[in-house]
């Protein structure tokens, strides 16, 4: 029989491993949850009143409609079945664009911004107060692509070469939106991943 001092350092040695492995999990997702990537989206803003800052919440475009056409019923007969899906994603893709025109962000031009679940920055030509509120609007182009009205403020803005660099902390944010930028910010490192590894393979 094992006696009541090894199983004490067995017990021990378990949790231990337990907190290990949790710690390396809460890392991970930290490492997600804070990275940032450089790149170039369709993006405008404004400065938005206090009235409208109290107001404000985060919201995704076009994302209902696709989760209420994704999904069609059996369908027996194989060629109506492959017709109706193809007429599902055409669907799929008008009811998108209106969204997006509905959502103001047909115009948008590009701009180089830096990009994480937690904020961004980018330059601007005009200076923009520390504590100002900011309407965002951006499309992520992961799969399908995001169109995307965020809410931020302004933690610093510092002048260099005639141009300020603008960086805000993402505010009233639900966690689908949070994971949407996670995921976007996941599939562009993976491609500067590829790219890099592509790059090496050719030199």
């Amino acid at each position: 029989m094992m006696s009541p001092k090894k199983l004490r350092e067995l017990r021990s040695r378990g949790e231990g491993s337990r907190m290990q492995l949790n710690n390396h999990e809460t890392a991970s997702m930290n490492r997600r949850e804070f990275s940032r990537v450089s790149v170039l989206l369709p993006f405008g803003l404004r400065i938005i009143s206090p009235e409208e800052r109290d107001a404000s919440q985060a919201k995704l475009f076009g994302e209902a409609i696709y989760s209420e056409l994704s999904t069609l019923p059996e369908i027996g007969d194989a060629h109506l079945s492959v017709w109706m899906k193809a007429i599902n994603a055409k669907l799929d893709a008008v009811m998108r664009m209106i969204a997006l025109y509905q959502g103001g962000f047909q115009s948008l031009p590009l701009k180089a911004v830096t990009i994480g679940a937690g904020g961004m920055d980018f330059l601007s030509k005009t200076d923009i107060p520390v504590g100002s509120a900011l309407e965002i609007k951006i499309i992520l182009f992961s799969l399908p692509p995001v169109a995307v009205q965020l809410y931020g403020e302004v933690l610093s803005s510092g002048e260099k070469n005639g141009q300020f660099r603008i960086a805000l902390k993402f505010l009233d944010m639900d966690e689908q939106i949070r994971k949407e930028i996670v995921r976007f910010v996941f599939e562009k490192e993976r491609e500067i991943l590829r790219a890099k590894r592509g790059e090496k393979d050719y030199s």
